[in-house]
This record gives C-alpha cells, sequence and structure tokens, in this order.
C-alpha cells in the first residue's frame, strides 16, 4: 500500500470515529429535551439548591396542562447573588433553545422590578453552602421580562467571570418568544425569535474559561432589591435568606426546552 493510500485510510479511520462520537453526543443531547407534557419529568431536572444545598427560593414550581411554571422568591442572578436554577448537565457542543413567556402572579405582567426568566449556562462547582467561598461564579444567561424600568420590558444578556457580572439591557416586545443559546468551544451566541419570525443574534460571549461540561436550563429571579441593605452587603446572608415580605411578582411559562 502507498503512503498516499495509508493517509487516506487513517483519515477515513478518525472520520468513522469523530463521526461516532458526534452521534452519541446528538443521542445524549436530544435525550435531554422536555416538552412538559409528562408532569413527572420534572425530576429529570437538577435543582441549583439541592445540588449545592442553599435554601430554595423557588415559591412555586410545577408542570401544568404541557407548561413549567416557575414562581421564584425575591432573588437574583448578580456577582456571588444566587436565584432560582433548573438544569441538565451537557457536554460539549451543543444548542438549547426555549419558548416561554413572562407574566405576573396576579396580573398580566409583573409589577415587580428585575423579573426575568431565561436560558443559563453556568460552570459546576463542587460546593456546599458550609465549604462556599466567594468570587468563584461563572456562568451567562439570555432572560426576558423587566428590568429596572416596568415600563419597557427588556432581554438581558449578562456573563460573569469569578463572579465580576456584566450586563446589557436590550428593549423587547414582551410576548410568546422563543430563546436560544448555541455553544461552539468557548464560544456561546445567543439568539431569539418572536412568532413567525426569523432568529436575531442578540450577544456572543467568548468564554474559554467555561469546562467541557457545563449546566445548561432555566434560571428565574424577581424582586431583587427588596432584600434591603443588610441582607445585600452579605452574600451569604443574602443566599441564605428567604425573603417573605417584598414584592415578589414573577410567574413564568414555559413551552419545552430542546437540545441539540
Amino acid at each position: 500500500m502507498s503512503t498516499f493510500s495509508i493517509r487516506i485510510f487513517f483519515l477515513f479511520v478518525i472520520l468513522l470515529i469523530c463521526g461516532a462520537q458526534s452521534q452519541t453526543l446528538f443521542a445524549q443531547h436530544s435525550s435531554l429535551s422536555d416538552d412538559f407534557e409528562d408532569p413527572g419529568s420534572i425530576t429529570n431536572w437538577q435543582r441549583f439548591y439541592q445540588a449545592e444545598d442553599w435554601p430554595d427560593m423557588m415559591e412555586h414550581l410545577s408542570i401544568s396542562d404541557g407548561m413549567l411554571v416557575m414562581m421564584p422568591h425575591t432573588s437574583g442572578w448578580y456577582a456571588d447573588y444566587h436565584a432560582p436554577f433548573l438544569f441538565k448537565e451537557v457536554e460539549g457542543d451543543f444548542t438549547v433553545t426555549t419558548r416561554l413567556k413572562i407574566l405576573g402572579r396576579k396580573g398580566e405582567l409583573p409589577t415587580a422590578t428585575w423579573s426575568l426568566s431565561g436560558l443559563m449556562i453556568r460552570a459546576p462547582r463542587d460546593i456546599t453552602k458550609d465549604t462556599w467561598t466567594p468570587n468563584k461564579e461563572n456562568w451567562l444567561f439570555l432572560t426576558t421580562g423587566f428590568a429596572d424600568d416596568l415600563g419597557q420590558p427588556v432581554f438581558e444578556t449578562k456573563t460573569t467571570v469569578n463572579s465580576r457580572s456584566r450586563l446589557k439591557l436590550h428593549p423587547n416586545t414582551l410576548d410568546w418568544v422563543e430563546l436560544r443559546v448555541v455553544r461552539k468551544a468557548s464560544s456561546f451566541t445567543l439568539f431569539y425569535r418572536y412568532e413567525s419570525e426569523e432568529w436575531t443574534q442578540i450577544e456572543q460571549f467568548n468564554r474559554p474559561d467555561l469546562p467541557e461540561t457545563v449546566q445548561v436550563g432555566l434560571n428565574a429571579y424577581t424582586d431583587f432589591y427588596s432584600a434591603g441593605r443588610e441582607l445585600m452587603s452579605d452574600y451569604m446572608r443574602y443566599n441564605t435568606t428567604i425573603v417573605t415580605t417584598g414584592n415578589a411578582d414573577l410567574k413564568v411559562l414555559v413551552d419545552y426546552v430542546r437540545f441539540e
């Protein structure tokens, strides 16, 4: 066999191996999807508070009429502050898409500032609240809802490196919307799409620090500042206190989460 033939043979073998690996990852990712038709599928999601032994900041979580319903307590994802997060661990490159709608608990719209929900990607931490140390949070997300102006719905894009958060607010229309995050190596590209429209890219983050396997799923947070200055001056106290005296006013309906 000639040198050229040997090279072609080994190239063919490598392509077969890569193809098999890609098919395996495709099957793994597809199996993570959830259309929320089965109320029991909620047990297939990991809960952030359980994974790291924090108090549960989700006041209500259920699957009803083919929808996931989330209603968080006063909370917020920023720096070392925590909020509710449902996730599945995903390896390698992926596309995750969700369709959701933001509501108030008693009315059509939230009445509390910083009421948002969407897709979040986070680096796992092998800790509990008893072994927690600050300045180790690494994540990014794309959410929809209201920020500090209840007259203007927004998309919020945020990236956090070692608990230092940078965010951008983008005006939007509050309705059913699809959100999408595409990972390719260290690149994370964020998209949104309204009914019958094309996908629009809203942000792209380069995060070479994020590991091969990350937590991917849904977050929800509301009424961030009702915790008050005393709690907000102490990350640990904030993250271990369930605030019930504020104006938590967010209800999230999620139609599906699909992985590719």
